[in-house]
């Protein structure tokens, strides 16, 4: 057996999620972590994503009033989104109202 050189744990995970074909997925889930500074603080807190499934971003919105804003907003939002990420990971967006998701219900 031939000694390799080591390798950074970052590269081994990346070659993981790689072979799994993971690595779409990961880069979908940075946009939660980034959801405040990609879209207008406005949207940002009035929003939440809860998960992507099959290229669609599944969101909750505080009330009616913000799931007509993101529905008329849609397809920019969806741009914004998938530039910040490099890839044309979200095709479409699934709103939910749930206004107990969020603190301040004004």
């Amino acid at each position: 057996m031939k000694n390799s050189e080591p390798k950074h744990i970052s590269d081994v995970i990346q070659s993981f999620f790689k072979t799994r074909h993971w690595t779409q997925r990961m880069d979908g889930y940075n946009i939660f972590d980034l959801w405040e500074d990609i879209l207008p603080q406005n949207i940002a807190l009035n929003t939440k994503p809860v998960k992507i499934q099959n290229n669609i971003l599944f969101l909750i919105v505080k009330n009616h009033v913000w799931a007509s804003e993101i529905n008329i907003r849609k397809g920019e939002i969806i741009n914004l989104l998938n530039q910040k990420i490099g890839q044309d990971l979200i095709e479409n967006i699934i709103i939910r109202i749930k206004p107990n998701k969020f603190i301040n219900n004004k």
